[in-house]
């Protein structure tokens, strides 16, 4: 039971993250389609998950998607590693996490922790916001089976 929960919110998470990297990808074909207003409603749903810098972002037919790279990676890591998982063929072991972790945060300091700004570049970015994604999975996954081991354990 514990398990089908855990797919469910897996899925829900997947679903959800299809929203973004879906809508984020559509704002720029619909302003290039001149459909300014669609593009407009889809961008400005994400303004409060993103900073939707342009000079962080991907260009798609001379328009800034609604998300920066990293949370555009994000997203699309959760969903591809989402299904991964409720396939039951994630498996990342400890030290696989704990370099995809350490590379995650060194992104993160060289971008928003050093006194001057440093930019990575976007398509590093992006490579980060997909191992941030699949951190996610890893961590929720592994909170599930941590919590029915226990329960198991307890009975």
């Amino acid at each position: 039971m514990k398990q089908k929960i855990r797919k469910i919110i897996i899925l829900l998470f997947c679903l959800y993250s299809a929203f973004f990297f879906i809508g984020s990808t559509l704002a720029p074909i619909m302003a290039y389609l001149k459909h300014y207003d669609f593009s407009a409603l889809l961008t400005s749903l994400y303004m409060y998950s993103c900073h939707q810098q342009p000079d962080r972002s991907f260009w798609i037919l001379g328009y800034p998607m609604a998300l920066c790279c990293r949370c555009f990676g994000f997203y699309l890591g959760v969903f591809i590693f989402g299904f991964i998982d409720i396939f039951d063929r994630l498996k990342i072991n400890l030290k696989v996490f704990v370099t995809l972790l350490i590379i995650s945060t060194i992104d993160i300091v060289i971008n928003y922790g050093l006194q001057e700004r440093h930019n990575t570049g976007n398509i590093t970015r992006f490579i980060v916001g997909i191992f941030m994604g699949s951190l996610f999975v890893s961590v929720i996954s592994y909170l599930f089976k941590k919590e029915w081991r226990i329960k198991k354990h307890e009975n």
